[in-house]
């Protein structure tokens, strides 16, 4: 199995055009991690961590996590187009078998109000990865000319994103991978790929206790299937929340999260897995924690909403 599984890495890792950012299932709660244009976005500090671990007892399977912590350098709107700031960081794991990816980087937004509740938001992150490969982990049958060894590079990295937002609904895109790179420390032809990713949700308040919110989330790079995700997710009070999601590459996706002590929100989700790596795992799970010290206005409201 281990050996079936590394080929399909070394296949999808290796490939110029095989997609190189890894999934999130909790999406709609990482808009910060999704796209820099979200940098300082809501009226005060938020730190989140998130852990990941796919297709769960399989050799070699990927885990990923990151830290991020973002805040805006002014909180208060002002008049028609007047502008806000926003700086952040995050740092990020990726590992896959003999693959690891560590990343550093720092973002900064703009903020334009065109109206009380309409606003543009405009973000770039930068920063470095490093990208390791262990042969020794991979463990090929018989040695590959088109791998270098093992070894490992630094890299800069560049995102590009833009945000927009009503009262009760968002727009975000984001491009990744601006840079373009050879990974020599992989192979001949190893390099990375440009992404781009889309995103939209809306807010509809059932009823003052009550808030639902769909969502959708695109993700494309040159020459592999989209990966699409829908969710559905419902909110009582701003304390507790549950929905469910599909990715149509491979997941039935189920969420539940709550807040506890007004500043902390714990969130968990957990992949079914609907492809051909279904029989041999334990599928996949995601787990985050979030601080943000935002005052709640009331139980169906609060200064931390994405749609404030």
């Amino acid at each position: 199995m281990k050996n079936s599984l590394l080929c399909i890495l070394l296949l999808f890792t290796f490939c110029s055009q095989a997609q190189q950012v890894s999934h999130m299932s909790q999406w709609m709660h990482h808009q910060y991690a999704l796209n820099p244009a979200y940098t300082g976005i809501k009226t005060c500090l938020e730190v989140q961590s998130t852990i990941r671990g796919q297709w769960i007892k399989v050799d070699g399977a990927p885990y990923s996590g990151w830290l991020s912590v973002h805040a805006p350098l002014q909180s208060k709107r002002r008049k028609f187009l007047s502008a806000r700031h926003g700086l952040g960081g995050m740092v990020y794991l990726d590992n896959i078998g003999p693959f690891q990816d560590v990343r550093a980087q720092l973002s900064y937004a703009g903020h334009f109000n065109f109206s009380l509740t309409n606003r543009l938001s405009l973000g770039l992150a930068v920063g470095a990865r490093q990208l390791s490969f262990d042969i020794n982990e991979a463990k090929p049958l018989t040695p590959d000319p088109t791998i270098n060894g093992s070894g490992s590079q630094i890299l800069p990295t560049a995102t590009f994103g833009a945000w927009w937002n009503g009262k009760n609904y968002f727009i975000g895109f984001s491009m990744y991978e601006l840079i373009p790179q050879k990974w020599k420390v992989i192979g001949m032809n190893a390099k990375s790929q440009m992404h781009a990713m889309l995103t939209g949700g809306y807010k509809y308040t059932i009823n003052p206790k009550i808030d639902f919110y769909p969502g959708i989330y695109f993700a494309y790079t040159k020459n592999t299937p989209i990966e699409l995700q829908v969710h559905a997710i419902v909110e009582f009070r701003r304390k507790f929340n549950f929905g469910l999601g599909l990715r149509n590459t491979d997941a039935l996706i189920a969420l539940v999260g709550f807040r506890f002590k007004e500043k902390w929100k714990l969130g968990y989700s957990y992949d079914f897995v609907l492809s051909k790596m279904r029989p041999n795992t334990f599928h996949s799970h995601e787990i985050t924690l979030s601080f943000s010290p935002c005052k709640q206005r009331s139980e169906s409201t609060s200064t931390c909403a994405d749609f404030d």
